[in-house]
């Protein structure tokens, strides 16, 4: 569920060479939701980081989000975020509101963001993971997360309806990532 979990957790038209969808896993263990996500990007990955792991540019990576509040930092000075993204698979839509803390460890072949959910949106509690790794000219990106829903999710269905929403929205963030990564590598390259 893209940064903002998702859940970034994270709808644009992008080049022929796209992100590719490696892998995506949705387990429910009672009321908890484990996610695994692996992608590839065609885009170097210090950009690529660069561009998800700044919030004001989530919106433009997906439209799914729309709007990103900073919050006064928590006792220990990590960032706080307040996020809502609008979802639909097939016909069920959602509103998702989200408290997150998120910390960022930029590495020189890309980097790594950590975000905890707080209470008072649409989750107890959770936290997720996104790792942006150097393959060559590439990024490989790995995405984990275990989440506790403030709402009801199906028993039979609701692993399904996130992993489909969670295929779709990957490839519409990998495709915006790719699409500002680029922009902003070719920028760089200019200067």
């Amino acid at each position: 569920m893209r940064r903002a979990c998702g859940l970034a957790l994270l709808a644009c038209a992008c080049a022929a060479a796209a992100a590719e969808l490696d892998s995506v896993q949705v387990a429910r263990a009672g009321d908890t939701l484990r996610v695994a996500l692996r992608a590839t990007l065609d885009a170097p990955a210090q950009a690529s980081f660069a561009v998800f792991a700044d919030p004001a540019r989530l919106p433009a990576i997906n439209p799914a989000v729309e709007r990103v509040q900073r919050l006064p930092a928590g006792r220990d000075g990590a960032p706080r975020f307040y996020t809502e993204l609008h979802l639909c698979v097939l016909f069920y839509c959602r509103s998702l509101h989200q408290f997150q803390e998120v910390t960022s460890q930029p590495r020189p072949d890309g980097g790594a963001l950590h975000a905890v959910l707080l209470p008072g949106g649409d989750f107890r509690s959770g936290h997720a993971e996104w790792n942006f790794a150097a393959d060559g000219a590439r990024t490989r990106l790995q995405f984990s997360a275990e989440l506790q829903p403030a709402f009801w999710l199906p028993p039979l269905v609701g692993p399904w309806l996130i992993e489909r929403m969670l295929r779709d929205e990957a490839m519409r963030t990998g495709a915006g990532i790719e699409r500002l990564a680029r922009a902003s590598d070719s920028a760089g390259a200019e200067r």
